[in-house]
């Protein structure tokens, strides 16, 4: 074997631009390397080879033929199993020959070389150079994906790393992939081994490739929502949105949504995808998705596209299409990723893979041309069955930073293009945000194949093919940039009504070519034929992972006989040299043996029957499928909106929207406001736009329509569309709530005469009652549930309807309704403040509640109840009357007693016999208790028990980061334990987490302190820091302190490092508070930190000060305590000489501060027992007080 290697992959594309004359000889192209393989098969023998590489009685090898096989002998050496199981290029082919097989039956076959796979070339191009990134690199050791063959179990390939003292970081089960962390002198003994497919770098980490749309993609024109047009909505489809965790909540996704497979996150990534695809507008039914019926399985994003979440629904057929909008590297070559995913849309026919192309335009990714060409990124967007998006404005503009093609062997990328730029899309907890780049292209194209799917599914009442989605998409898509395909906009910008009008017209056919076969396809044009295109496009089996030349298959496509027809035509082709001319190139006509796509246009056809040849030019595996899918136009200008039936509000803006294709001239633009018996003109735009923003006059109209008109062509709309006002959905106002019913009132709509309400049903806003007034009363509404609702006002007269309102939410119990028997547990009286002196001096320890009679009978002898946490329930009789209309505070005599600080809620219930409204006879609060009562002054340096300290409280109410611990350079230049909060990855403005103080009682003189490290990133991403302070245990808090920006910054500016710490005494600040209006008094603290998504906050010493306490004790510290056993695994002994005989109060704490122990201890034998046994092993903390002393101790548990 010859192995000649290029400094750089340009010669290797060169050599395929001239794949034609590489026939010719049988080098083979393989990464960036030349290979020859020795013509062999004369001499071989199978004693050649080590036995020791022998898998199950055979050997993976390289086979060369001297002429690709044709399908026969493929079928002949299956029957001799021989497994020809990737084709690497030239008729060669990676195979598994067992060796029972005789070498003569080889010969007959026409195989020409068999050679032994050398350790190289398992080995990807960046690993034998070295281009290995930072993500890779883990303690000097490397992170690779390894593929091994299938003749292996996956135990046996475990077993043998194990013995290598190999780290298994990712195993994927059903799949022949595993990510490995290896030393990076491991690789030679590992490609040794003979199950070893290949090793590359593991995948680069995820980056995220960060209405109108409808319109220009036509999805609208699918999805009218009116009686008379289509409705496609993608119903009955599945989606899956894979990316950064749970979407939502918002009633966008209503009984339609799946997040059970993601991860709770506070990143928003995924609903901006999941709304653009298949938000149903419940909220606002102008940022409504493309396919707002679809079914939305939403999974965390992985690279490797073999996680379970994603094959387990694709398998089971649960999910039809899928959308990443995420990139892993850039121009990455056939990884096993690409391979992966092309193996899945084979195994899979039903399954479409939609990618985002990336926003890394300006980048050079080493194509050869500079920053401007070949920045597609990740693998898995290189695929061949796979779609890559591009990203255009709402007006049909690319976006600069969009990636652009080639593929790394040249081919077409990005496949095609659609509005992602400047969206807005849902927003977790019923909100709406921007969201833009390829990341939102990638969803419209998404959202459209599921229209698809269900446009063919509801024609032919089957599923379709992956590959007559993307077929039918690539062909019918509106040319922009040069004409035909390019490396900016692919094959277009999607036209979901074309692809659409081409499926339920059958304008396809299918066939299959193997190797020298030719079938001829004849298709009908009809008069008035403007334009005809016809496209081959093929499902190609996967490559070989780091295949220089990705296509397997090889077919043609060939014009060859119709009207007029002398010449053979060829498909468009375009010129990939890495050059920045030749990549701007308009596409020619030539042979294509690069793409699995070809498309032949024929402009201003004669009528006629044309014949197309298929024919299977090099196809070295099986018998290859096809679709020839025909796009057939006939008219030179359609209007696609408005195009009937829209409700559009007077005054604001819409794009109006039409398809030219061979029109002559600017397009006038006019409406009309009669159903065209007057125009008026809008404007006139370039020969080359299909858009404009049109903003619309103040007038009302139920029978308007638009014309565009050209030199040569005019269209209008279909039929007619409204103008006209709106409710206002501000004006919508819950009036009463009665047990099964509410009434509702908004303003009037000038003209009106009927107004139809909405409410949200299982899926949708529904119409549930109409009324000719501005008022409707609608039952089964329970009071106590949520509702959502909105309004549309008509005209009879004139016959106008206008748009949705943005729906509003109400809620709220029983409200201007009177019930004959009704009792309400009004308002908990008692709280933290009731159960603690630490919280507050009244502490009695009783139970109080303020109950009402809001029903129409007096209520005598009934049934009260308090319940704390889940502990027992405390029945009580109210003995007396409490009359219609009364309130009353009832004092429960059992009192309730908590000796531990916590968080509790507390539950009080009514039980009245005949109430109509129970959900009112219930109340609950939830307060924080401190039973802890600390005498200042206090110093906390979180030395001895950590951060937080005993009694210290985090609370974090998103779950997601907030405070811990970290060991720092302390204020001091020491090294020092302090509370840290990483708000440089925290991405969750303004989002607030507390680290909550025990209560301290306070003298005269009081001051409180802490020591701040901070650091801010930048203007616009900067943190805010507060202190609040509570004399009630937390039920009330008055801010003490705040500070933002560069005032809060213990740095002279801004500091972009990843997660600053503080490294110098000078990196700290003292921040002082006075405590003069709360002297003589019981407070805790809240330190708060506000993210704005910039850096580092530390904190540490905390400190309270004041005078001398009046009336209180003074504590001391107990300095003479033994404790033994330590560590212990049952009875922990305490010898305390200095208390002599007296008792001791026990406190054992956990390491996050909660109190797991508390007790009276009575001296036994000398010392006193404490039994730990039945708690887990750990370490906690021990507090021991004995009358005015007390002492702290660290206790291991074992």
């Amino acid at each position: 074997m010859r192995i000649f290697t290029r400094a750089l992959s340009l010669l290797v594309l060169l050599l395929l631009a001239a794949s034609t004359q590489a026939q010719s000889d049988y080098t083979i192209p393989y990464q960036d390397r030349m290979i020859d393989l020795e013509e062999n098969i004369s001499s071989f023998s199978w004693s050649d080879l080590n036995r020791a590489d022998r898998i199950r009685g055979g050997h993976y090898l390289w086979v060369q033929f001297y002429a690709t096989p044709k399908l026969e002998v493929q079928e002949r050496l299956a029957a001799g199993d021989v497994e020809l199981i990737n084709f690497i290029g030239n008729k060669a082919y990676l195979a598994y020959v067992p060796t029972k097989v005789d070498v003569d039956f080889l010969a007959q076959a026409g195989v020409r070389s068999i050679t032994k796979i050398t350790n190289d070339l398992k080995l990807s191009e960046n690993l034998r150079y070295g281009n290995i990134g930072d993500w890779a690199i883990e303690d000097g050791r490397l992170r690779v994906n390894l593929l091994y063959h299938d003749k292996v179990s996956t135990e046996y390939a475990l077993d043998q790393f194990r013995e290598l003292k190999i780290s298994i970081a990712q195993n994927y089960k059903g799949a022949t992939t595993i990510e490995l962390i290896i030393p990076d002198d491991c690789l030679t003994q590992l490609a040794e081994l003979p199950f070893v497919s290949y090793i590359e770098v593991a995948t680069a980490p995820d980056v995220k490739d960060d209405t109108d749309g409808r319109g220009l993609h036509r999805a609208n024109s699918l999805d009218t929502q009116t009686e008379f047009g289509r409705n496609y909505d993608g119903s009955g489809i599945g989606v899956m949105v894979r990316d950064d965790g749970t979407v939502g909540p918002h009633i966008d996704y209503t009984g339609r949504i799946d997040n059970t497979s993601a991860t709770e996150t506070t990143g928003t990534h995924g609903d901006g995808v999941g709304g653009i695809m298949a938000g149903a507008g419940n909220l606002n039914p102008d940022y409504r998705g493309m396919a707002a019926g679809s079914d939305i399985y939403v999974i965390d994003y992985n690279s490797s596209f073999l996680d379970n979440a994603t094959t387990s629904r694709i398998n089971d057929g649960t999910v039809l299409i899928t959308n990443s909008s995420y990139s892993n590297g850039c121009n990455d070559g056939y990884t096993s990723t690409t391979r992966t995913v092309d193996q899945q849309s084979n195994t899979l026919p039903n399954l479409l893979h939609v990618f985002s192309a990336g926003n890394s335009n300006n980048q050079d990714c080493g194509y050869g041309a500079g920053n401007q060409w070949g920045n597609i990124t990740g693998g898995h967007k290189q695929g061949k069955n796979v779609i890559a998006t591009a990203n255009v404005f709402s007006d049909a503009g690319l976006v600069t930073s969009s990636s652009r093609g080639p593929a790394h062997d040249g081919r077409i990328k990005p496949d095609i293009a659609a509005n992602g730029q400047n969206q807005i899309s849902t927003d977790p907890n019923n909100a709406y945000a921007p969201f833009g780049g390829t990341s939102g292209a990638a969803p419209g194209i998404a959202g459209i194949s599921a229209q698809l799917y269900q446009a063919y599914q509801e024609t032919y009442d089957e599923l379709p093919e992956g590959a007559l989605i993307k077929a039918a998409m690539l062909n019918t898509a509106n040319d922009y940039g040069n004409v035909g395909p390019d490396f900016r906009f692919g094959w277009g910008i999607v036209n979901a009504l074309r692809a659409a009008e081409l499926i339920e017209d059958g304008r396809f056919e299918t066939g299959a070519a193997s190797q020298g076969v030719l079938n001829a396809h004849e298709i009908e044009l009809p008069e008035g034929t403007i334009q005809a295109r016809v496209m081959l496009y093929w499902r190609d089996p996967a490559a070989v992972t780091g295949a220089a030349k990705a296509l397997v298959n090889d077919l043609d496509l060939k014009l060859v006989a119709g009207p007029g027809v002398v010449d053979t035509l060829l498909p468009y082709v375009l010129d990939h040299t890495p050059n920045t001319t030749a990549l701007n190139l308009p596409a020619t006509n030539g042979e294509d043996h690069l793409n699995n796509v070809e498309q032949i246009v024929l402009n201003e056809p004669a009528a006629g029957t044309y014949t197309f040849d298929v024919s299977g030019f090099d196809v070295p595996q099986g018998n290859q499928g096809y679709f020839l899918v025909y796009e057939i136009i006939t008219e030179r200008i359609t209007v696609t909106f408005p195009n009937g039936g829209e409700h559009l509000e007077r005054g604001g803006s819409e794009f109006i929207h039409w398809d030219a294709v061979n029109s002559q001239g600017t397009f006038l633009i006019e409406y009309s406001r009669n159903n065209g018996m007057s125009w008026n003109g809008i404007a006139e735009v370039p020969a080359n736009q299909r858009l404009y923003e049109w903003s619309l006059p103040f007038a009302t109209s139920g029978e308007a329509i638009v014309r565009v008109t050209s030199e040569n062509a005019m269209d209008v709309s279909d039929e007619t569309f409204d103008m006209c006002g709106r409710v206002n959905n501000n004006t919508i106002e819950l009036t009463s709530i009665c047990l099964d019913s509410k009434t509702f009132t908004w303003n009037a709509v000038n003209g009106a005469d009927s107004y139809d309400f909405y409410v949200l049903g299982e899926k949708y806003m529904e119409v549930r009652g109409t009324s000719t007034e501005p008022e409707i009363t609608i039952d089964n509404l329970p009071a106590g549930e949520e509702v959502w609702v909105a309004v549309t006002a008509s005209s009879s007269e004139d016959g106008w309807t206008t748009k949705r309102t943005v729906a509003v939410m109400f809620d709220g119990s029983i409200t201007n309704c009177v019930l004959g028997n009704d009792l309400v547990v009004s308002e908990i009286l008692s709280g933290a403040g009731s159960f603690s002196e630490a919280c507050s001096s009244d502490a009695d320890n009783l139970v109080r509640v303020m109950l009402t009679n809001n029903g129409m009978v007096d209520l005598t002898n009934f049934e009260v109840s308090y319940q704390l946490d889940e502990g027992p329930v405390v029945n009580e009789i109210f003995a007396g009357t409490l009359a219609v209309g009364e309130s009353a505070e009832y004092v429960f005599t059992e009192p309730l007693i908590i000796e531990n600080g916590g968080e509790y809620e507390l539950t009080i219930s009514t039980e009245n016999d005949g109430d109509e409204f129970l959900p009112n006879n219930t109340a609950t609060i939830s307060f924080t208790l401190s039973t802890t009562l600390i005498d200042a002054p206090v110093a906390e340096d979180f030395e001895l028990a950590g951060f937080p300290s005993l009694d210290w409280v985090l609370q974090n109410p998103d779950n997601d980061f907030s405070w811990v611990q970290a060991s720092v350079t302390g204020a001091d230049g020491l090294q020092t334990t302090a509370g840290y909060i990483n708000n440089y990855d925290y991405n969750a403005a303004p989002e607030e987490d507390y680290v909550v103080t025990p209560v301290f009682r306070l003298g005269t003189n009081a001051m409180m302190s802490f020591d701040l490290a901070k650091a801010q990133f930048g203007a616009d991403f900067s943190d805010a820091f507060r202190v609040d302070i509570s004399s009630d245990c937390g039920a009330t808090y008055s801010e003490i302190y705040y500070k933002e920006g560069l005032e809060l910054s213990t740095l002279a500016g801004y500091n972009t490092t990843a997660q600053w710490a503080p490294a110098a005494a000078g990196d700290w600040r003292t921040e002082s508070v006075d405590l003069a209006d709360f002297e003589n008094s019981n407070v805790s603290f809240r330190f708060v930190n506000i993210n704005g998504y910039g850096n580092s906050t530390y904190l540490d010493n905390v400190n309270v000060v004041s005078d001398t306490i009046s009336s209180v004790r003074q504590f001391q510290t107990l300095e003479d305590v033994e404790l033994f056993p330590n560590p212990t695994r049952g009875e922990l002994n305490l010898i305390v000489p200095s208390v002599g005989s007296q008792s001791v109060d026990l406190q054992l704490i956990n390491s996050v501060g909660q109190t797991v122990s508390r007790q009276r201890a009575e001296r036994n034998g000398g010392s006193y027992r404490l039994n730990v046994s039945t708690y887990p092993s750990g370490i906690y903390y021990l507090r021991i007080s004995a009358g005015e002393r007390f002492a702290i101790k660290k206790v291991i548990v074992e």
